[in-house]
């Protein structure tokens, strides 16, 4: 009997082990189910960029971010048309802003966000670009799908469930 409750107690922990989140990880999760649709380590994803085409005036956009605690710093931009959405230069503020062969660059925009999110579009073509990593993110949502972009703690079930689902 005294082997069946060592042995209940060791499945017990082992449950409770794999279920608790405690893995930090960059993740992509549908903003509307909160599933996790893309997941990543911060080691890997420490600074990407995300390119689409702006929705009005129908030009390139590059944003380009970093992982910073449990956030995300996003430090520069490039365009070639000022639109809804696309920031200020800020000409009080340290940051830099170039315009080379009329694409605009603004440096050290240094806006810190604790998440985000993108509509994936029907026509913007999001694409999250690190390392030697290109994903559409209409691959990985439906267009109209919130892609919510966050910094999360993840349990070993679900990175392994995760994994598994790459298969």
């Amino acid at each position: 009997m005294k082997k069946y409750g060592i042995l209940i107690s060791v499945i017990i922990g082992l449950v409770l082990f794999i279920s608790i989140p405690m893995l930090t990880e960059f993740t992509i999760s549908n903003g509307k189910t909160g599933k996790i649709v893309y997941m990543d380590s911060i080691g890997n994803a420490r600074e990407f960029d995300v390119s689409f085409r702006h929705s009005v005036n129908r030009t390139p956009v590059n944003e380009y971010i970093r992982i910073q605690g449990n956030g995300f710093v996003v430090y520069k931009t490039t365009f070639y048309s000022y639109g809804a959405g696309m920031p200020e230069y800020d000409p009080a503020s340290s940051q830099i802003l170039t315009i080379t062969d009329g694409l605009v660059q603004i440096d050290n925009l240094d806006r810190e966000l604790k998440d985000f999110t993108y509509r994936v579009g029907t026509y913007a073509d999001h694409e999250l670009s690190y390392g030697d990593k290109r994903i559409k993110l209409s691959s990985i949502l439906k267009p109209q799908s919130p892609a919510f972009f966050s910094i999360k703690k993840v349990s070993l079930y679900e990175l392994i469930k995760y994994q598994l689902q790459g298969i």
